[in-house]
Formats: structure tokens, sequence, C-alpha cells
């Protein structure tokens, strides 16, 4: 119940309040006109490499290339 009436409070007063007053219409038509906005450039390029299924290898090679020492 508590926690009902703390959440309710503040809303019933910002009910209350004045609503703020918006901005001039002129700004929102001079952002909506076409002819002033850039194109976007074109995003970079997406190159797909489809790769065969195959089965699992041996990890030990890998493993033995990368430990400290390895490799030799």
């Amino acid at each position: 119940m508590k926690y009902r009436f703390a959440a309710l409070v503040p809303l019933a007063l910002a009910g209350c309040t004045e609503p703020l007053a918006l901005p001039e219409a002129s700004a929102f038509v001079r952002a909506a006109d076409p002819h002033l906005v850039d194109v976007a450039p074109p995003g970079p390029t997406v190159s797909y490499t489809a790769l065969p299924i195959t089965e699992p290898l041996d990890w030990r090679q890998l493993n033995d290339a990368q430990a400290p020492g390895g490799g030799t």
C-alpha cells in the first residue's frame, strides 16, 4: 500500500501542473524540409564467405602452438 501511495503522489502532482509551452511550428517545418537534409553516406559493405561444415579437428596442435614457448 505504501508503494502505491508513493508512486501515485508524484503522478497526481504532475497531473495538476500547467503543461509546457511548445516551440513555434516554424522550427518543425524547417526540420522536416527534405531539401535541407543531406543524404546519408553509404554504409560499410558486408561480405559473406561460405564455409563448409566439417568435423572438429584436434586442438592439441593449436594449443601447443599458442602456449608460451610453443611452436618450436
